[in-house]
């Protein structure tokens, strides 16, 4: 049942793995060296996994949010499904790493999905707006931390040094029945909806 996600603040919680990843200014070192991530990385499947090594479950991420305002937190689903499905609450954009197309997959038996061009340049616009650096702590998370990866995988390659997977994403992984109830931010109970705040929707 969704929550509401007008209203609540942001968290973060210890870690003291980070050190020389982060780049930038004395604020963004402090915030990072204070995130703790609590993702087994024996467990973690090769498409959640980042250069960075930066990885949260949604119940870290949530703690981390509630206790710092200033953390970016982007969604890489395709628009669309997150209309139909829902979000955490607070994003502050979505940027899709991919969007579908009206084909459908002769493979997948699904419509096949085309990459956003301007995804480093959505992020980079969305930086200058919130007057962040690319040290900045970054959050992203998509269906089930694939596609976050991927788009962190990319941005890492861009310059940016603080981004973190939500390794479960917001819908989880799939049970033995194929139904993702394993895990993730809406199965965790953490706050999410479906009306989307000022700016926070992409505009192609």
């Amino acid at each position: 049942m969704a929550q509401d996600i007008n209203k609540f603040s942001r968290r973060a919680i210890l870690n003291g793995a980070l050190g020389a990843v982060v780049a930038g200014s004395a604020t963004a070192v402090q915030a990072a060296s204070q995130i703790k991530s609590d993702v087994e990385l024996d467990s973690l499947r090769a498409s959640k996994q980042t250069p960075l090594g930066l990885y949260l479950t949604p119940r870290a991420a949530h703690r981390a949010l509630l206790d710092n305002p200033e953390i970016l937190f982007v969604d890489v689903r395709d628009p669309i499904e997150i209309t139909f499905v829902g979000h955490p609450a607070n994003l502050d954009k979505i940027i899709p790493l991919r969007t579908a197309t009206h084909e459908v997959s002769e493979t997948s038996g699904q419509y096949k999905m085309v990459a956003n061009r301007g995804l480093i340049a959505d992020f980079e616009r969305l930086l200058a707006e919130k007057g962040k650096t690319k040290s900045d702590l970054l959050f992203v998370t998509c269906r089930s931390g694939s596609r976050s990866a991927g788009a962190a995988r990319k941005l890492i390659q861009a310059g940016f040094t603080n981004v973190w997977n939500l390794t479960e994403g917001f819908e989880g992984d799939k049970d033995s029945n194929g139904v993702r109830t394993r895990n993730g931010w809406r199965n965790a109970g953490l706050p999410w909806g479906y009306k989307l705040g000022k700016g926070v929707a992409w505009s192609g």
